[in-house]
């Protein structure tokens, strides 16, 4: 029931958070490091209630441990402070590799043509059920040395974008902020792509080029692992991130 869950949410958010969670989080993870202190103190709720209601589960011989569960949810709530919080509903179960692991991969070449192979991958997720990381993926974007890339953060990105029923590259909003998104990401997406296909530099990770759902996603990374770049290079994505997730991450981290 809603209100025994609420209930449940509540009690554990005034738990009192484990030092050793803490001392954790100082020692692994940049943006925690640099938060403001009251956004630590909601963010420390929304891991208790997501280390609880999520299962995780090790593959390819990895243990989980507190360290994997307190790293992984830091970040993924990350995507939650300041919001009304669902934690992520399509969401049950985390499956965690130690390095990047190897995954079939389905697409159409050119003439049509269904073409099967593997892929090496760091993450993925499906709108209901599973989400996939790797660990080293994991420490590396926690610790700020992948650059502007995190993977929990992209593919939690994708978790938002998958709760309007499709991955879209269109999150839940209010509808009359809609027009104003799509007029600001489809001329944002264009530009990335007219510069790939002339060859020219972008500050976007050109993954965000293959569809309106990883261009979210990638630009989401950059919001919270390079904001003072984005913000001046892409005011515009910059501002409707800012009104998404009530942040202002370039005013606290120094990069």
């Amino acid at each position: 029931m809603v209100w025994l869950r609420a209930w449940r949410r509540r009690k554990l958010k005034a738990r009192t958070f484990p030092a050793a969670w803490q001392e954790l989080l100082w020692k692994r993870s940049l943006l925690y490091r640099h938060l403001p202190a009251m956004d630590r103190e909601e963010l420390h709720g929304h891991i208790r209630v997501f280390v609880t209601e999520k299962r995780f589960e090790g593959a390819g011989g990895l243990l989980v441990t507190d360290e994997v569960r307190v790293l992984v949810a830091s970040q993924a709530c990350l995507l939650l402070l300041h919001r009304s919080a669902d934690y992520f509903p399509g969401l049950y179960s985390i499956v965690i590799y130690p390095s990047g692991y190897l995954a079939p991969k389905r697409e159409r070449d050119q003439v049509g043509a269904v073409v099967e192979a593997v892929e090496a991958r760091a993450g993925e997720t499906w709108a209901r059920g599973t989400l996939v990381l790797a660990w080293d993926a994991v420490l590396a974007g926690a610790a700020g040395r992948a650059g502007c890339s995190n993977v929990v953060i992209h593919e939690f990105a994708h978790q938002l974008d998958y709760q309007t029923g499709e991955a879209d590259g269109a999150p839940l909003l209010p509808r009359d902020r809609y027009p104003e998104w799509s007029r600001v990401w489809g001329r944002e997406y264009a530009r990335l792509q007219h510069a790939l296909a002339q060859g020219l530099p972008v500050d976007i990770s050109p993954y965000g080029a293959k569809n309106p759902a990883e261009f979210f996603a990638v630009v989401v990374e950059q919001f919270f692992m390079c904001p003072r770049a984005l913000s001046s290079r892409h005011p515009g994505l910059y501002r409707q991130l800012q009104e998404l997730f009530r942040q202002d991450p370039a005013s606290w981290l120094p990069r």
